[in-house]
C-alpha cells in the first residue's frame, strides 16, 4: 500500500469560508488526507486480528506499568498510545511517521503537512469531555482531524465538519473539549447509561447522523489501578543516571514511591 494510493484524493483544496454546519462531504483539503486514512486504516486493522491483539496488548501492558493515576504518568501515557497507534498502522502498510517530536499540531504525520492528532480517553460516560487543545490564550480551535482511542469501546475518527457543534470550551476558558456523546452517536454507538441528571452544557450539544467507516469496535483496555504505581520519570532519571557521568548520584537514585 503506497502512500500515494492512499492520500490521491485529499492533498488539494481549500478551507471553505462558510459555517462547517452540512459541509461533512466536502472538508477544507488538509482534512481529507486524515479522513481517507482513518477509513482505510480502520478496515485494515478489522480484517487482521493478529495486529488488532498486539494492539491491545500493548495498551493494557503499558497500563500495567504506568497508572494514570499519578499525574506525571498522564501525558506519557498519551504519548505512548500515539507510538503504538503509528507502529500499528506501519505494521499495516501505511507509511506514516510519529511527529510529537517537531509537529505540534498533530500525531502521526501521513504526508508533508498533513497529519492526524490521537487521543485516548478512560472516560466514557455520556457526559463525558476529552481535551484537544491546552492554550494559554484564547480557546483553541479543533483544526485537526482527530483518532480517538476508547477504553472499553474501540477507535474512531471524527473532526469539526464531520461532528459540527460538538466542542466546548474548558472551565479554564482557555482550552477546548469536545463532548463525546455527539462522538458515540456519529459512529453509531450507544453511550453507557447513567442515573445522573444531563448537565445543562450537554442538552445544548447536537447530536450528528453516523457515518459509516469512521469508527472500529475493538476491546481498548481501560487504565489499571496498580497498588504501587512507576512514574514514568524514574526510568529516564535512572538512565541518565546510568551515562557514566553521574556515579555518586547513581548509587543514591531511589524509585519514587
Amino acid at each position: 500500500m503506497t502512500q500515494d494510493t492512499l492520500f490521491s484524493n485529499g492533498c488539494v483544496g481549500s478551507v471553505p469560508t462558510s459555517s462547517p454546519a452540512g459541509l461533512a462531504d466536502v472538508p477544507p483539503g488538509h482534512l481529507q488526507p486524515a479522513r481517507t486514512f482513518a477509513r482505510e486504516f480502520f478496515a485494515a486493522l478489522k480484517s487482521n486480528s493478529s495486529i488488532q491483539a498486539e494492539l491491545t496488548a500493548a495498551i493494557q501492558e503499558c497500563f500495567r506499568r504506568y497508572d494514570t493515576g499519578p499525574f506525571e504518568n498522564r501525558f506519557i501515557v498519551g504519548a505512548v498510545v500515539e507510538q503504538i497507534l503509528g507502529a500499528t498502522a506501519r505494521s499495516l502498510g501505511f507509511d506514516v511517521e510519529n511527529s510529537g517530536a517537531r509537529r505540534q499540531a498533530y500525531d502521526l504525520e501521513l504526508s508533508p503537512g498533513y497529519g492526524i492528532s490521537i487521543k485516548y480517553t478512560s472516560s466514557v460516560g455520556r457526559s463525558a469531555r476529552v481535551r484537544l487543545t491546552n492554550s494559554q490564550g484564547a480557546v483553541g480551535e479543533w483544526n485537526t482531524g482527530t483518532i480517538f482511542v476508547l477504553a472499553g469501546i474501540g477507535i474512531g475518527y471524527a473532526d469539526v465538519y464531520l461532528t459540527p457543534g460538538a466542542t466546548i470550551p474548558a472551565g479554564d476558558e482557555k482550552s477546548l473539549d469536545v463532548a463525546l456523546r455527539p462522538l458515540l452517536h456519529f459512529w453509531g454507538v450507544e453511550p453507557i447509561k447513567s442515573k445522573a441528571p444531563e448537565p445543562e452544557w450537554l442538552a445544548v450539544v447536537p447530536n450528528t447522523e453516523p457515518r459509516m467507516g469512521y469508527f472500529l469496535p475493538i476491546a481498548v483496555p481501560a487504565r489499571a489501578t496498580v497498588r504501587s504505581p512507576r512514574l514514568a520519570g524514574d526510568p529516564i532519571a535512572l538512565d541518565i543516571l546510568q551515562s557514566g557521568r553521574s556515579q555518586t548520584l547513581l548509587a543514591h537514585f531511589k524509585w519514587s514511591i
